[in-house]
């Protein structure tokens, strides 16, 4: 599988997307699929999402001979997916939502533009 080019440097593309959160999929081959991000790659602008745009990879048998080998053959792995194609899934109505900032108590929030809800965790 291909590697796609870094087009950011470190710190410059911020995702509206975020690990942890509950996406759907507007685009491509997994279109309405929804999953939680597992992680963000924000100078590729690609994130992975469990269960969502699978791919097989075929796997040598790997250890040593015995208990602790591990079994070979295809497995199926979440390959990244680009963040243009996810959108955030709001809280309190349960459907694709843009992503808004908003100052709460002096710290910028996440809030889905649908219904106003926090996405982010206020702690």
């Amino acid at each position: 599988m291909a590697r796609t080019q870094k087009r950011h440097e470190a710190g410059q593309f911020k995702a509206h997307v975020r690990k942890g959160d509950e996406v759907v999929v507007i685009a491509g081959r997994s279109l309405g699929q929804r999953g939680r991000v597992i992680s963000v790659d924000p100078q590729r602008e690609r994130a992975v999402v469990e269960g969502v745009n699978l791919v097989v990879k075929h796997q040598r048998p790997q250890g040593q001979q015995g208990a602790a080998r591990q079994q070979g053959g295809r497995v199926e792995k979440p390959a990244p997916i680009h963040v243009s194609n996810l959108m955030v899934v709001d809280p309190e109505t349960n459907q694709p939502t843009r992503v808004a900032h908003k100052l709460v108590d002096g710290k910028w929030v996440r809030v889905a533009k649908r219904s106003g809800a926090a996405l982010d965790r206020t702690e």
